[in-house]
């Protein structure tokens, strides 16, 4: 049977169509206008112009984000709106992280002014610990005495190696004065704040013992500040506590030098019967700083580690130690005797094929060679270079149904999270798309993926295919986002513009206002003190930077600072990409020394000889990140037809052999 369609079916057909068009375009139309909106209602609040931001307010109530400027208003006036204000956002909000931290905000207020009644009514376990002793405080005077979970929750906001707010003294006060802290529980908080370094802390919490308990206390404190003259006079009976602080000191020494550490401890090691267990961990400990060192020690001291303490840590140390010697028979003989999960990973093949080649074994090399030749990695990269072959990439172009986004749109949080990507408020729409991603399905996860991406959040992008595990989908993982700002201070500079996106991608993964424990920002994080004296020397403007304000948050700001750094780094190393890239991570004047220190092996063991971890790893990615990037650019009509290898000009000196 032949089934015909009359015209009006078709002509109502292309009526819904249109409608369905009309209706998006009005609604991306008015998303558009409200977002204006809203930005210029944070800039009234900002103001303190409060009459307009309350208009704005009120032409922005159906905004899906409407409620975050209720919010910055209330935590910014606190002393100002009422508690029923403050009552009906958090009853209204209150599974969102908006509540939770307006509470935290009204609470800090109500015990700084010590309005008991009122935050014992607004308290919700678990807080902060400001607030949980603020808590605890009002309980007190309210009931004069504590209930004995609520004294266990006291003794373990003590039991801690750091201090605590002033918040919690008087509680600690009441532990003291009601004889609630036995020694043992002093003894349990000076091992903590020992290592954690807080002597100043043990000492204090020291006072509080026996005389004869002060003066092991500050013997450890002397251990721990001078362990070399502490260590010439230690005479302590043999008992546990005496070992502890031994075994404290000699690793504290060690930190500083190897050689007097390891003489000391064949002095203590049979003096005092330290387990076999705690002579193990020790020479593992000190055969780890003698290699980070390059020190003669580390081979001694590695015999000396249990079987049953061979981390890959130690392997790693071990072949370190053969490739400084540029051993090939004990890098073999290393990798035949590792267990089985490690002789599987793409590192120690490569390796072993390294042994193969400078053995001989040219046949059985070549073949290790293919196989690994097959990886998007390091290791893969430098096999395939090595046989002269082209790179693979395994590029899977991420690809979803446009109607499973359509569905992901209309999520509410997903819907937030964008809108407050698009305003600028990217730290709370990390919280709101974070409460998504659990809730995803293995299907959803690469379709918001790809929103995230087509909205310009690229790190958000990246995250998100990380938990759904898609790590072929290179234009996503990979994106050439910021294009033309690195394109132009790259060629300004005359840098590879693969090589500025791999440093880029590394350090922030395109979180624009990332920022890391060091104080870094920015897209290459940047230390401000660096991105002042780079700007200095270029006359450029940054202002106010003394203070770290977010202005290295700005991309276009950030990669120029970068770029120039970057070169700055390579007119001192002599164009040698490998060593910049190691003193971007650690410093300039490490790689100096590593350059002097390993200076006649060839590149590949170069790198493998970098003492941090941290730095290999970075090293490592920069090198194959720059190459997929070279191949990102070949395939958008940017970069070279061809693909060159991975820029790690030899540190090798003049001379050597």
């Amino acid at each position: 049977m032949i089934i015909t369609h009359s015209l009006s079916y078709y002509f109502g057909l292309c009526l819904i169509l249109i409608s369905q068009l009309t209706y998006a375009t009005a609604t991306d139309t008015w998303l558009a206008s409200q977002r204006a909106l809203f930005k210029q209602a944070q800039q009234a609040l900002s103001n303190e112009d409060l009459e307009t931001f309350q208009t704005l307010s009120a032409q922005l109530q159906d905004y899906p984000i409407a409620h975050y400027l209720r919010y910055a208003y209330l935590s910014s006036h606190l002393n100002q709106v009422t508690s029923a204000d403050i009552h009906s956002f958090l009853i209204q909000y209150a599974d969102t992280k908006l509540a939770s931290k307006l509470r935290q905000a009204w609470l800090t207020q109500l015990g700084k002014k010590g309005d008991w009644k009122t935050f014992l009514t607004a308290y919700q376990p678990p807080q902060e610990t400001l607030l949980q002793c603020y808590y605890l405080q009002a309980r007190l005077q309210s009931e004069t005495t504590l209930t004995a979970s609520e004294l266990e929750e006291v003794k373990q906001l003590w039991l801690t190696g750091q201090s605590q707010p002033s918040t919690c003294d008087l509680l600690f006060t009441y532990l003291y004065d009601n004889n609630l802290l036995t020694n043992d529980l002093h003894w349990q908080r000076i091992r903590l704040a020992m290592q954690k370094g807080n002597v100043q802390l043990a000492g204090y919490v020291a006072q509080k013992l026996p005389e004869a308990d002060q003066a092991v206390v500050t013997l450890w404190q002397d251990m721990y500040q001078t362990p070399e003259i502490a260590l010439k006079t230690f005479k302590q009976p043999d008992v546990p506590i005496s070992r502890e602080i031994l075994l404290h000191g000699l690793k504290r020494l060690a930190r500083e030098d190897v050689e007097a550490a390891y003489n000391y401890w064949e002095t203590y090691k049979d003096q005092y019967t330290f387990t076999p267990l705690e002579k193990a961990e020790f020479y593992r400990y000190l055969a780890l700083k003698a290699a980070s060192e390059g020190h003669p020690k580390a081979s001694e001291c590695l015999t000396q580690i249990d079987k049953n303490l061979l981390t890959e840590e130690v392997y790693q140390v071990r072949l370190k130690i053969a490739l400084t010697k540029l051993d090939w028979p004990a890098v073999t003989k290393l990798i035949q005797g590792l267990p089985a999960d490690l002789k599987t990973k793409l590192s120690w093949q490569y390796w072993q094929g390294r042994a193969l080649e400078q053995t001989e074994h040219l046949a059985e090399a070549e073949k290790l060679f293919e196989t690994l030749a097959g990886n998007r990695d390091y290791y893969g990269f430098l096999a395939a270079q090595r046989l002269g072959k082209p790179y693979q990439f395994q590029f899977q172009p991420l690809e979803v149904l446009p109607d499973l986004q359509q569905q992901l749109l209309q999520n509410s949080g997903m819907v937030r999270a964008r809108e407050l990507f698009l305003v600028g408020l990217t730290e709370w729409a990390r919280d709101e798309w974070q409460a998504i991603l659990p809730t995803l399905t293995p299907l959803q996860l690469p379709a918001a993926a790809l929103l995230a991406h087509q909205w310009g959040w690229h790190h958000q992008a990246i995250v998100t295919l990380t938990k759904a595990q898609l790590w072929d989908a290179l234009n996503v993982r990979f994106p050439l986002a910021y294009s033309n700002i690195v394109h132009r201070y790259a060629e300004s500079q005359s840098l590879k513009p693969a090589w500025v996106f791999a440093i880029l991608r590394q350090e922030s993964a395109y979180q624009e206002d990332a920022r890391s424990s060091a104080g870094a920002l920015g897209l290459m994080q940047l230390l401000p003190r660096t991105a002042a004296e780079v700007a200095n020397k270029h006359q450029l403007e940054l202002p106010n930077l003394a203070d770290k304000t977010e202005s290295l948050f700005n991309p276009e700001l950030n990669i120029q600072l970068g770029t120039l750094y970057l070169r700055e780094l390579l007119d001192r190393f002599q164009g040698n990409h490998l060593l910049v890239t190691a003193a971007y991570n650690a410093g300039p004047a490490r790689a100096k020394l590593w350059a002097a220190q390993y200076a006649c092996v060839p590149v590949d063991v170069w790198v493998e000889l970098i003492p941090f971890q941290e730095t290999r790893d970075y090293v490592q990615r920069v090198m194959s990140y720059t190459v997929i990037f070279e191949n990102q650019l070949l395939v958008a009509g940017l970069g070279k037809k061809t693909l060159g290898p991975m820029p790690m000009e030899e540190v090798r000196k003049s001379g050597c052999q």
